[in-house]
């Protein structure tokens, strides 16, 4: 855990998924973050060669700064190059704005996803502004589901979890978004005890 960030761009951090596995994650804009499937079991990836200018990351998604707070071990101080052309996702996944108001009564099943712009440099405006691209995906552009991101940012453990399926899968994968598309999570470690007992650090 850091005791202070000052969030900034190509910054690179060590961040922490057990006990003895670390990734890479280098901020971009903010809330923007690459992830990296690069490991190593010593957190300050002394016996690594961090050339990422030809890597591609394993994914990118707005994170909260808390998260990187919480999970980095550290700062990558060593010299590096970091990946200076990554581009800023801008269409997200969204809930449909008129089933928003009334979506307690609205089955899971039953709702509808857009996808939306959210312009990188203003930020996300809210599930009642942001522009439409495309209206209900999942009977106009099904393909949608497996390109973009949901709306919101990702933190906590179910990050964690997110990277660690996506490092064992070697894919970039989201078990939100495949709930929400299908009804059910098909993923393990659906549990703190079962993160946990994987080597997951109780982060404080």
């Amino acid at each position: 855990m850091l005791k202070r960030l000052v969030w900034k761009e190509h910054d690179l951090y060590s961040i922490q998924l057990k006990n003895d596995l670390y990734i890479l994650a280098q901020l971009l804009h903010k809330p923007y973050v690459a992830f990296f499937n690069i490991q190593s079991n010593i957190g300050d990836f002394t016996d690594e060669q961090l050339d990422l200018i030809q890597t591609e990351p394993l994914g990118v998604c707005c994170v909260l700064k808390d998260f990187i707070k919480t999970c980095a071990e550290r700062k990558i101080t060593a010299t590096y190059a970091p990946n200076l052309h990554i581009q800023l996702p801008e269409l997200f996944i969204s809930e449909d704005p008129e089933q928003w108001m009334q979506r307690s009564s609205i089955a899971d099943v039953a709702r509808i996803y857009n996808l939306v712009h959210i312009d990188p440099l203003l930020g996300d405006q809210g599930i009642l502004t942001n522009p439409i691209q495309v209206r209900d995906i999942q009977n106009n552009a099904p393909d949608c589901w497996d390109r973009y991101e949901l709306v919101g940012h990702n933190t906590g453990y179910e990050l964690i979890r997110r990277l660690l399926l996506s490092i064992q899968h070697g894919q970039w994968i989201d078990p939100e978004k495949e709930k929400r598309r299908t009804g059910s999570d098909p993923y393990p470690l659906q549990t703190l005890s079962e993160l946990w007992a994987a080597g997951v650090p109780r982060y404080k």
